[in-house]
């Protein structure tokens, strides 16, 4: 763990890298998202609810443009999660309050990655990003997820934010604007 670490993410970093450790080689692990119901995904239709869209659905991403989305699978499980409060990451993002899993991978385009990885951008997952003023750890909470996979690595919109693949990062990324 880095030394520079942020403290109040630190008591959780044991359960991720446990289900990362789980998910090491998965080719779904690293072509999915994982997303709380409600959260409203760009498509070629317009923003939609995560749970109503259905496999074949044309999602609008940051990697490739339109992108047909291979599956989605609906579950349930405990597990914490973090706050976005709206305009935490600029102006229009998110553009709403937004809640994501603690792992879910987040682009970064901004200051943060700057300042944390020498970078113009970069993939982190959410937890990393938490501050307890804008971007909040809500705690172990019963939550509704939406898995979206698709057949390779991508970054799409959801909530006003980019949210990656865990495998999105690097050669698959476009030149932030």
């Amino acid at each position: 763990m880095k030394p520079h670490a942020n403290p109040p993410a630190q008591h959780i970093v044991a359960r991720i890298l446990q289900s990362r450790r789980e998910q090491t080689g998965s080719h779904a692990a690293q072509s999915s998202v994982t997303l709380i119901t409600g959260t409203p995904i760009q498509t070629q239709d317009g923003a939609l609810a995560v749970e109503t869209l259905t496999a074949g659905d044309q999602l609008i991403t940051r990697t490739q443009g339109l992108t047909p989305l291979s599956k989605i699978r609906k579950s349930r499980a405990m597990m914490h999660a973090v706050r976005f409060t709206a305009g935490s990451l600029g102006h229009t993002q998110p553009g709403g309050d937004l809640l994501l899993p603690l792992n879910q991978q987040v682009l970064i385009r901004d200051w943060r990655a700057k300042a944390m990885f020498g970078q113009p951008q970069a993939v982190v997952p959410a937890f990393e990003l938490i501050d307890e003023e804008f971007i909040r750890d809500e705690g172990m909470q019963m939550l509704e997820l939406c898995t979206l996979t698709f057949d390779r690595p991508h970054v799409i919109y959801a909530g006003g934010m980019e949210i990656a693949t865990s495998r999105a990062a690097g050669d698959n990324l476009r030149p932030a604007a």
